[in-house]
């Protein structure tokens, strides 16, 4: 006798308590938002000036990029469950408070904060650089200081955040272009050369992975795939969230993943595969240069120079706008102060909240330049400490996804929602115990330095954590409000 099938609970309602007076507003479709989370990772910088330290550690780099894509399209599952079952902003903070507890997710607050705001302290150091080589490149010496030219960067991003999002997508959508199309042009060139030793399948064979050094080149590849996860940080400022942010989500994977491993299989084979990696270990910084000047000439490191520029402008812009948000959530809720939820009335943006963080980044970027300490320095410390925190976070929210949907388990995807995520924590929680073992190589600093960076991630989610818990014991309705739940 056939029975019937059980009568499953429904799954819980779309909250919509969140309030409509501090929504954000905007209209960008799949690839306005494809492009404003992509410019966040700089693709052009990671490929000319990232890709051969990685070669450094092995020559298997392009099918370490394919595996990378693997695992974050497994993260990526669970994530983008997440923001169909929980249609409100705030991203990680959300997310993890939904899946780990309000104090979690309100230390996972602070931790974001952190590691973007690192994150934009290297991209601003790393611009005022890139500014001061393109005039040596072409003037031969420059005497204006990298600073000015971070100082200058600051204020440009800082204006444009306060405007509406489309506007800053429309700028980093044409920066993205022109960048992405010069690699792509030095991908074609290479390869159809052929190099010095032509075309090898050694760079693609997964075998090539299993050396001493496979956690370092794995941490690597995952470290430049930063920036898919801010789709949904967006979400009030998208058509139809709901399928807008999963489409840009996936797209901005699988771009990076086919961009990366073809771009550094390019740069393998303009060196040659068998010295690829000594080439990488010798100078790294000088293997990409040295690929351009063989197959381009001159001028097309000139060219590059000025793209670098453009490309930190962008990727900048796009942190700039995170933090924003994420300071606008937090406002929201009571966290900061209220004040900085604000939402222009035309605009439609968090232009006090951004106002904000541009003033925040100006004063602890005068600091640094007050220090005396070396603009490398800088920039090795703060983006060392950004990767780590980004690690951290996907790491926490992947175990977030398992475990919410344990709590609320009717009609979701047991490959989605478990299996997935909890590969997607493996392997993000092996490459986030590699870089424990090995902060030294994501930073240059003493051992007590090194050690106090790594600390730096911790501190800001137990603080976060330690401010929920003493506003739940205070009985602060401000408690109850952490992750964008009901005013």
């Amino acid at each position: 006798m056939r029975s019937n099938p059980p009568v499953l609970p429904e799954p819980p309602a779309a909250d919509t308590t969140a309030p409509t007076a501090f929504a954000l507003r905007g209209n960008m479709g799949t690839f306005g938002l494809l492009f404003t989370v992509l410019a966040f990772t700089a693709p052009l910088g990671v490929v000319f000036g990232f890709i051969s330290v990685n070669i450094s550690f092995g020559v298997a780099v392009p099918i370490a990029f394919v595996g990378v894509l693997v695992l974050m399209t497994l993260f990526a599952l669970g994530f983008t469950s997440m923001t169909r079952r929980i249609p409100r902003p705030g991203a990680f903070y959300t997310y993890i408070g939904e899946g780990l507890g309000r104090p979690m997710g309100l230390g996972a607050s602070f931790l974001a904060l952190t590691t973007y705001g690192f994150n934009i302290i290297a991209a601003l150091v790393f611009s005022g650089i890139a500014v001061k080589n393109l005039i040596i490149s072409f003037a031969g010496a420059s005497s204006v200081p990298w600073w000015v030219w971070a100082l200058i960067m600051l204020g440009t991003v800082w204006i444009l955040s306060y405007f509406n999002v489309e506007l800053s997508a429309k700028v980093l959508s044409t920066v993205l272009v022109i960048e992405v199309s010069a690699v792509v042009i030095f991908d074609i060139v290479v390869l159809a050369n052929g190099g010095p030793e032509g075309h090898s399948l050694t760079p693609w064979n997964p075998s090539n992975l299993f050396t001493p050094s496979i956690g370092i080149l794995l941490l690597f590849s995952v470290g430049v795939f930063n920036g898919f996860e801010a789709t949904a940080i967006y979400r009030d400022e998208v058509r139809n969230p709901d399928k807008t942010i999963p489409r840009a989500t996936y797209l901005t994977i699988i771009f990076l993943g086919v961009f990366y491993a073809i771009s550094s299989y390019a740069l393998i084979v303009s060196a040659g595969t068998s010295k690829a990696v000594a080439s990488a270990t010798a100078n790294p910084a000088e293997m990409m240069p040295h690929a351009l000047l063989t197959y381009f000439g001159a001028f097309a490191n000139q060219v590059i120079a000025v793209l670098l520029v453009t490309s930190m402008l962008a990727s900048s812009l796009s942190l700039q706008n995170i933090l924003s948000r994420y300071t606008h959530s937090l406002s929201v809720d009571g966290i900061l102060p209220r004040r900085l939820s604000a939402v222009h009335p035309k605009h439609g943006s968090p232009h006090a909240a951004a106002f904000t963080v541009g003033g925040c980044l100006l004063v602890i970027q005068v600091a640094l330049i007050v220090s005396g300490a070396s603009e490398f320095d800088i920039y090795g410390a703060a983006s060392g400490v950004a990767f780590y925190g980004m690690l951290l976070l996907l790491l926490l929210t992947s175990m977030a996804v398992i475990v919410y949907f344990r709590r609320n388990s009717a009609g979701a995807s047991l490959w989605k929602t478990l299996i997935a995520p909890a590969l997607a924590a493996l392997g993000i929680g092996f490459a986030l115990w590699t870089a424990s073992r090995n902060m030294d190589l994501l930073v240059v600093a003493p051992p007590v330095g090194v050690a106090a960076l790594l600390a730096v991630g911790y501190v800001a989610l137990l603080g976060g954590v330690v401010v929920a818990l003493v506003l739940k014991r205070r009985g602060s309705p401000t408690y109850e409000r952490i992750g964008r739940r009901a005013q």
